[in-house]
């Protein structure tokens, strides 16, 4: 049996973008995504970061924890805003030239464009740790993507509203590696 593990991304304190749509910041629809998660597939390890007064010193302790498990797959739950509400789609950041999880990503987009009609914006490729999101990315032993299925800035968003559904596509997309 494969082995996935999630990361909520930013934490009670740094909450990340709000979504005036979904009237949630990044960190809250995540964490109320991963209760339904857990409720139905408890096998899934959830991480939460702590808050820190840095980024890295929130990650440096899930990386660290994530690296001592097997996973086949880690998936770090954001979305996307932007100060113009028309931008939108999908995205997904992976380590550079990791052909495993740039497939599994395009995957990824082809089954959200399916189940929501969102459109695809593609694989971003990052060789960086100090780039944005860069640090689970780039120093996790298992895959790792960086996903951003939507922007929360855009009407699009409201497409995710049901966190019940977002939970089971999300198990489903899993559970189909």
């Amino acid at each position: 049996m494969k082995k996935f593990a999630l990361v909520i991304g930013h934490n009670p304190r740094g909450k990340g973008a709000y979504s005036e749509n979904l009237k949630l910041s990044e960190y809250n629809y995540w964490k109320n995504v991963c209760d339904e998660i857990n409720e139905i597939d408890d096998s899934i390890d959830i991480y939460s970061r702590e808050a820190k007064k840095y980024y890295i010193e929130e990650m440096k302790p899930v990386v660290a924890e994530i690296n001592n498990h097997n996973y086949d797959l880690v998936l770090e739950l954001h979305f996307n805003s932007s100060d113009n509400n028309q931008a939108n789609g999908c995205e997904c950041l992976i380590h550079s030239g990791n052909k495993i999880t740039k497939e599994i990503s395009k995957d990824f987009l082809l089954a959200l464009n399916k189940e929501y009609k969102i459109r695809i914006r593609g694989v971003i490729e990052i060789s960086n740790s100090k780039v944005r999101g860069g640090y689970g990315i780039c120093n996790t032993k298992p895959d790792y993507i960086l996903i951003e299925p939507f922007f929360g800035t855009n009407e699009e968003s409201k497409k995710f509203e049901d966190v019940k559904k977002t939970a089971k596509f999300l198990v489903e997309f899993l559970k189909n590696i």
